[in-house]
């Protein structure tokens, strides 16, 4: 890592990781069973009821994509930042294609931690935050997080204090590298 680029790493890096292949196996499972689902509906007596279960296997890989996309690890520099996903390839995004830099609008208010901030500690616990980046030119599974942050299909992708290594970090950098 050079002076120019400074890399924001997930938390738990070997974690991020098995999460990643866990999430990717399980939207492949769903993928292959929905059809299955549907031939089995066609060719069981009474079996009409495994197309809402196909419908419905299809609808949850939608929020699988999005915990595969929505904070991967990422490096800024001067010219912009890469997105490094745990499963595909990096992605570079200039500056210029940054259409907003706003607040991640999908984590959890701190009135609703009280449990987290029992177990981490008065002293320790931080609320949550979060930046969004909204781009152009990211890959389409990034649409599915634009959509679930409510910026249409907009491709978005975030970094935040509960996922990345340094957010406090990255913020500063965030206002010092970006024009």
């Amino acid at each position: 890592m050079s002076a120019a680029t400074h890399e924001f790493p997930a938390r738990s890096p070997r974690a991020y990781r098995i999460s990643q292949i866990v999430l990717a196996g399980t939207a492949g499972v769903l993928a292959v069973s929905a059809p299955l689902q549907v031939i089995l509906a066609f060719t069981v007596p009474g079996g009409g009821m495994f197309v809402l279960t196909a419908i419905l296997s299809l609808a949850l890989i939608l929020p699988l994509m999005l915990m595969m996309s929505a904070t991967p690890p990422i490096t800024l520099s001067r010219a912009g930042f890469t997105i490094q996903p745990g499963i595909g390839k990096p992605t570079t995004v200039p500056w210029g294609a940054v259409k907003e830099v706003k607040p991640y609008p999908l984590l959890p208010p701190e009135d609703s931690e009280t449990t987290r901030r029992l177990m981490v500690g008065r002293k320790k616990y931080r609320p949550a935050a979060g930046t969004m980046f909204v781009c152009e030119g990211l890959p389409w599974r990034y649409r599915i997080v634009g959509a679930f942050a409510g910026e249409g299909f907009a491709p978005s992708v975030a970094v935040t204090n509960r996922t990345h290594a340094d957010y406090e970090q990255f913020t500063r950098l965030l206002a010092q590298l970006r024009p």
